[in-house]
């Protein structure tokens, strides 16, 4: 970066120059020019929206909590940005809030066209800062999926210590993409992860690792190491689980019903143990799936699932169900970091290695019975 930086920070020393300001710390100064531009850089070409939201507060910038690790000083970040914006580097939004009516935005800012002209970077160079912090990763939310503190306890201690041991190894881990057009749509640098609890029982997946948000064909080209990969799902897992929980074995597929489209069903089911009640559930696979037959279809699923109709309608059940998948995916993640294999998880599936395609057939088969 610095030689394509370079002539920026001359132009934004001789800007303050002209303003009759000092740069003191040049080296910080141009360590947050460096963060502010490939920040911008990869939202502008790898992500769905190039802007990004920034904080202009002082306050969130003084104060270390679970979920704000604050390694770039207020000052010397504004600076930065106040004088790539009068440099026609940087576009920003300013945000607002309107106390009468309880709206406003954050302050959003992006590359200019006339930034990005100037930049290339090479995506396999960029790494983590070795001097930044660590982010949290376990999050815990409230019902209403706010994020909360907690006190840490073994179990957290315990869940951290082994996240962190398996994003060491991604971080150390070449995940090709290159015969994906990740344009765009997917940020490669996304390669941690962390685990997301909701409520008091609810939850625990691991999320925010790029390949997560890719359709199911891209994830078919990613290599691992250099080499081709499979992926291995849990079929029809939440019925399988609703069932073994019973203590009733599933012998056929529950999402096939006669005189109705089994990926429908598939939708319908994701929806059943999650609303609230029959109404709620008929207007969300309207709404999100427009299924027009919604009510006819879960009439079906019903009286095919009677053994286990007693279990829709109710969220709680659904995030429990959420939290015993994570689990099946914390055994097999565990069991292959500490030797040294690298999976990658989306949700009820695993993206692997062929050459370990068997042995990870035989841990989700484990995970499931122990479990």
């Amino acid at each position: 970066m610095n030689e394509q930086l370079s002539g920026i920070f001359s132009e934004l020393k001789q800007l303050r120059k002209e303003n009759n300001k000092q740069i003191r710390k040049a080296d910080r100064v141009k360590k947050h020019l460096d963060v502010i531009v490939l920040d911008l850089w990869i939202a502008a070409n790898y992500c769905n929206t190039p802007w990004r939201m920034i904080s202009l507060n002082r306050n969130d910038s003084t104060k270390d909590t679970r979920y704000r690790k604050v390694h770039l000083k207020y000052d010397l970040l504004k600076g930065v940005l106040d004088d790539l914006i009068s440099l026609g580097y940087i576009e920003m939004m300013e945000g607002f809030f309107d106390r009468t009516k309880g709206e406003g935005f954050q302050t959003r800012i992006k590359a200019s066209d006339k930034l990005l002209a100037l930049l290339q970077f090479d995506l396999s160079k960029i790494e983590r800062d070795p001097e930044a912090p660590e982010e949290e990763i376990i999050i815990k939310k409230d019902e209403n999926g706010k994020i909360i503190d907690y006190i840490d306890d073994r179990f957290t201690n315990q869940m951290r210590e082994s996240l962190q041991k398996y994003n060491n190894l991604l971080r150390k881990t070449n995940i090709g993409t290159d015969g994906i057009n990740l344009r765009y749509k997917y940020d490669p640098t996304s390669i941690t992860v962390k685990r997301i609890f909701n409520g008091e029982s609810g939850g625990g997946r691991f999320y925010c690792g790029f390949w997560q948000t890719m359709p199911k064909d891209d994830r078919k080209k990613i290599t691992i190491n250099g080499e081709e990969v499979c992926e291995l799902d849990y079929s029809a897992l939440h019925p399988r689980i609703t069932y073994a929980l019973k203590g009733i074995e599933v012998k056929d597929d529950p999402y096939t019903i006669e005189g109705c489209d089994r990926s429908a069903v598939k939708k319908a089911f994701l929806v059943l143990f999650n609303c609230k009640s029959k109404e709620h559930a008929i207007n969300t696979i309207r709404s999100e799936f427009h299924i027009k037959k919604a009510e006819s279809l879960i009439d079906k699923i019903e009286q095919k699932h009677e053994a286990i109709s007693k279990s829709f309608y109710n969220p709680g059940f659904g995030l429990h169900l959420q939290r015993l998948d994570s689990w099946f995916a914390e055994e097999i993640i565990n069991h292959l970091t500490e030797r040294g294999i690298v999976c990658l998880p989306v949700h009820d599936s695993f993206i692997i290695a062929k050459q370990h395609e068997s042995e990870l057939h035989q841990l989700m088969e484990e995970a499931f019975y122990s479990i």
